[in-house]
Order: structure tokens, then sequence, then C-alpha cells
């Protein structure tokens, strides 16, 4: 059976947005907050600990870069990089940005990349995205969905009594039903913990708003690559994370998970129906 035409295939131009989770991670910015005198603190994304990609995480970005370039051409095609405010996500596009440097690629820098850290990170070439963000409120609360093995030090002196209880009753949950790693397990188990934490935004809810918001602005930014009529293609790489991607791949694609550094094509096709594709 063969695939309906997208709307860029129905033109004379070849734009299109990717998105690709970040690397391997130390998280070292959570396990320092988890560790220190206010666990339930916020993720500050101007404060973040730097590197955060470990050389395992540093190598499979530059392997999997090699092999996502690989599909565009440097001579009709040009790269516009954004990304989270999520410093593993930062970096794990500043690689990608090098790769693609060394290969010849134009790179489309933005005018304003909307953040220090990501202009020291991404020299000025990786624009922050709200919608590709996190903006964690509750790091301890965050943490809640880790694998046993995967908690690390909490300074539990400085957590209220309430707050303890209700991570206790949360962790029952995620030990009953550990699917060994934090994405997985938040998709299966985040409407029942929101129960306990209403805080959290459970997996559904965020394909309801953030994921839906991320396609709304997708469909902008193509519509604004082709408004520019740039001489090339303008491929848009997008670089974020698993929480608000599980539930929109397991609608679309028929399973929830996403590695580090894996890649799904964003498209639409003559109707404007959202199209999805694992790279």
């Amino acid at each position: 059976m063969e695939k309906a035409p997208t709307n860029n295939e129905s033109n004379d131009r070849d734009d299109s947005v990717h998105f690709t989770r970040h690397s391997k991670s130390t998280y070292g910015t959570y396990s320092k907050i988890n560790a220190s005198e206010n666990p339930t603190g916020p993720v500050d994304v101007e404060d973040q600990v730097t590197p955060d990609l470990p050389p395992a995480g540093v190598d499979l970005a530059n392997e999997k870069a090699v092999e996502l370039l690989s599909q565009f051409n440097p001579e009709t095609d040009a790269l516009f990089f954004v990304s989270s405010s999520e410093a593993r996500a930062l970096e794990t596009a500043a690689i990608y940005k090098g790769i693609a440097e060394g290969s010849n690629f134009e790179i489309v820098s933005p005018e304003n990349v909307r953040g220090d850290l990501a202009e020291k990170i991404g020299e000025g070439d990786i624009r922050v995205v709200e919608n590709l963000s996190l903006n964690i409120e509750n790091t301890l609360v965050s943490s809640v969905f880790n694998p046993e093995t995967h908690l690390g030090e909490i300074n539990w002196d400085a957590v209220d009594k309430e707050t303890k209880d209700k991570w206790q009753e949360a962790r029952e949950v995620i030990n009953g039903n550990d699917f060994g790693s934090w994405g997985a397990n938040f998709l299966h188990n985040s409407a029942e913990v929101a129960k306990i934490f209403p805080e959290i935004k459970a997996t559904k809810e965020l394909y309801e708003t953030q994921f839906n918001n991320l396609v709304r602005l997708t469909k902008f930014g193509m519509k604004k690559a082709a408004e520019a009529n740039h001489e090339k293609n303008i491929k848009i790489l997008a670089f974020g994370h698993e929480n608000y991607m599980g539930y929109a791949l397991q609608e679309h694609l028929g399973e929830g998970s996403i590695g580090n550094c894996e890649t799904v094509s964003i498209d639409f096709d003559n109707e404007n129906q959202l199209q999805m594709e694992r790279l």
C-alpha cells in the first residue's frame, strides 16, 4: 500500500521536522537537588550541572548524529536546531550540530537562543523551545518514577512528613508495576501516581497539552520555513524528552518507548493529519 503524499511532497520544497530524544545522561542536576537542603525544589535551567552527558552519552550522540545526518544532503538541506532547556538535550543537540558543521551543512542560526546556558552550549545556534522543555517545579516528585536502583541519594531530613508519606505511597505503585526505566514507569503509572501527587501531569494529559502544542508549533515552523523561501530545504532538528512523547508514540506507532538518541519524524499528510515515523 502506497503512503499518502505529505504536504512537502506535494510542492517543490522538502522541509521537515525530526524529534530526537537526548543521549544517555548522568541527570546530575536532579541528583544534586535531591541531595540538597531542598529536594522538592525546582530545576533552575540556568544553573545546571554540566556536562550532563557521560562519555558513553557523548559516544552515542556522535554515532547517532552521523546516522541521522547521512539521510540529508548538505548541498540541498540546511539545518535549524531547537532544544529543551535541559542541559542533556542542549548537549546532545550541540554534538549533532558539531557533526553537521564537520559535514559542511549550513546551520540556520536563530535570532535569539532564549537562554544563557543555551548560548554557552550551543554557541548561538540552538534555540530553546518552551514546548520541548520540562520546567520541573518539584525535583523529588519528578524522581518518583525511577526504578529502585536509580533513585540515588535523597536528603529525607529536609522533606516534610506529608511529602514523605505520599512518596512512599507512590513508590508502592512503581515497585508493584516497575517497567525498568523512568520513561516506561511514567508511561504506565503516571495516571495512578497523579492521584497521589496532583501536581504531576499524567502522560495522557501531556499528550493533550504539551504534545499537541508541539504539533501546532511543528506546523508553524514548517510554514515559516516555506515562507522564508530559503534556497535549501530546512530540516528542523528538535531535541527533547520522552515525557510528552510516550503516549503519542503509543497512539500513532503502537509502541510508547523512545530510546536515547532515537529520532522520530513528524509530518502531515494532504489532509493535515499527523504522521510519525521512526528513523
